[in-house]
């Protein structure tokens, strides 16, 4: 059986292909690696996978020459063309309602994308995952999506809302003072978890266009748009996006993802096995992808690849390595390294 995967909008596809228009950048190549056509885009009543959308932002960087590519994006997109999850944003009192009917209502515009809040004395703490996406492969899409989410807060406020941490899994050595100079605070990248943190004084500015009877105007249209949006995400895209944060830690055991996915250890056994595969599967499968993305970086270790896929030791990583791929992880580093060239497709995967 095919699995479910959940769907976007197509914002930021439409973003990327506005940006790769005013370079004069053929589109229709890039679109078609994705799996995307023009009419998908067009017409607003279709929904694309997030995994094309994902791959486009890629691919696209690639012809701009722009590594910061979807922070980029996000600076220069206009929220408001999100649609109904803007505007009802947009109708609550302070920062801090407009973020926690984004977190309710994210699925409207993109079922891939979950944010957990957490209160804390001095704050919120916004935990963003991406379900069903093979993250490490879509680097502009999380930072795009991140800075949108700073960029439509700053439009409803008319404020330059700074959050006080931003942490991204995906590793980056490049651009930093970019995202430096969009956030106005440090961004720490090979993170534990893609994070947000805002300060109390931060969530209790108020909102410019506060409008308590469009709000309650808005709210029963967006619950009935919610309920259409909604797809059933595969528990093997939950389990592999609690792995990829328990790794570094060390704790990516079954016990503990099934206890994050409020799950008790044998349910997530059947339920994987429902959907044809182990939890020892995934999580086997989950470091082999994300090893081969980690080792087309030249600035991250081979021990620190070992780390952040939960390797007692960079020799444990050696050994795995060579049972995938049949040779060592510098051998496989050296090898993408030489085969790159200028010209050079974008890697490939789901995305």
């Amino acid at each position: 059986m095919r699995r479910p995967r959940p769907t976007v909008g197509g914002f930021a596809a439409k973003c990327a292909i506005a940006a790769l228009q005013k370079r004069n950048t053929a589109i229709q190549p890039l679109l078609r690696r994705a799996g995307l056509s023009e009419h998908d885009l067009d017409d607003p009543s279709i929904r694309v996978p997030a995994t094309s959308q994902g791959t486009l932002l890629e691919y696209a960087a690639e012809p701009t020459g722009d590594a910061a590519l979807g922070v980029h994006l996000a600076e220069q997109a206009n929220p408001r063309d999100v649609g109904l999850l803007f505007y009802i944003a947009s109708a609550a009192k302070n920062f801090g309602e407009a973020l926690a009917l984004f977190s309710r209502y994210r699925a409207i515009n993109n079922e891939s994308v979950r944010l957990k809040l957490s209160p804390r004395s001095e704050g919120v703490i916004v935990d963003i995952d991406f379900l069903g996406v093979s993250q490490h492969h879509v680097k502009q899409n999380t930072e795009f999506w991140i800075g949108v989410m700073i960029k439509a807060a700053r439009e409803i406020t008319g404020r330059d809302i700074r959050p006080s941490r931003v942490a991204c899994t995906h590793f980056r050595n490049s651009e930093l003072r970019e995202f430096e100079r969009f956030y106005g605070c440090p961004v720490e990248f090979g993170a534990p978890s893609d994070q947000l943190a805002f300060s109390n004084e931060t969530l209790a500015i108020p909102v410019d266009t506060k409008d308590p009877h469009l709000l309650k105007t808005l709210r029963p249209i967006c619950e009935e748009a919610l309920r259409a949006a909604k797809t059933q995400v595969t528990l093997r895209a939950s389990v592999e996006s609690e792995v990829q944060r328990l790794l570094p830690q060390g704790q990516a055991t079954a016990r503990s993802v099934a206890g994050a996915l409020s799950v008790s250890a044998r349910t997530l056994s059947r339920r994987l096995a429902d959907e044809g595969t182990t939890y020892a599967e995934v999580v086997d499968q989950l470091r082999q992808s994300l090893a081969l993305e980690y080792l087309k970086d030249s600035s991250v270790s081979v021990s620190q690849i070992a780390w952040r896929l939960g390797y007692a030791t960079p020799s444990s990583f050696n050994h795995e390595f060579k049972r995938w791929m049949g040779r060592s992880p510098s051998i496989g580093r050296n090898r993408h390294a030489s085969a790159k060239a200028p010209g050079d497709r974008a890697p490939t995967g789901e995305a």
